[in-house]
């Protein structure tokens, strides 16, 4: 997701209806992983970030190898964990479990529907109790120019806020969340 972090006329911002497609996709690709299939086990990506979403001509996201598997060394291992920590992805129940489940990856997806929803790379807290509040000002890009829809808007900050709840009982499983934009006629 090169297209974060993007001021006023410097470079290409990502139309609303593209933000949303992006989501949606990224939504997919996780539930797609959570899911046990005949064949397919179930797996959990561990390293969900803005860096490992990739997009193609058509702004197609793709999601890249979460990458864990090939690190070698405990202290290369520490390292990529601590960067996702400080970014945010890292969901606050790998502080006191050491494990990651499902549900931190679904909530790195929050951060990650933030990060699209904003259009910065790093969430602030100002974006999450807007969010919260439904002030559309300071959660929205500002690059867009007014040019989102509310409904679709509250909808995705309603998911990020859910996804990026601190219990992780309380938030969604990815069916859940693709479901949820599904139910949103718009967001097709």
């Amino acid at each position: 997701l090169h297209y974060l972090d993007i001021k006023d006329g410097d470079g290409h911002v990502l139309e609303w209806s593209t933000r949303v497609s992006i989501v949606k996709g990224i939504a997919k690709g996780i539930a797609y992983l959570h899911a046990y299939k005949v064949n397919k086990p179930a797996l959990i990506h561990q390293n969900i970030t803005a860096e490992k979403v990739l997009l193609d001509q058509r702004c197609n996201p793709l999601l890249a190898d979460s990458g864990l598997q090939n690190l070698l060394t405990n202290d290369i291992v520490f390292s990529a964990l601590k960067a996702s920590a400080a970014m945010g992805y890292l969901a606050p129940e790998y502080a006191t479990t050491g494990r990651f489940t499902d549900k931190s990856d679904v909530y790195a997806f929050g951060v990650i529907v933030f990060q699209v929803l904003s259009g910065k790379l790093k969430v602030t807290n100002l974006v999450r109790i807007g969010a919260e509040a439904c002030r559309f000002q300071d959660y929205i890009d500002s690059n867009l120019h007014g040019r989102f829809f509310e409904y679709e808007a509250a909808k995705l900050a309603r998911i990020a806020w859910l996804c990026t709840h601190e219990s992780p009982a309380e938030r969604p499983s990815m069916e859940a969340v693709v479901q949820e934009l599904g139910n949103c006629s718009s967001c097709l």
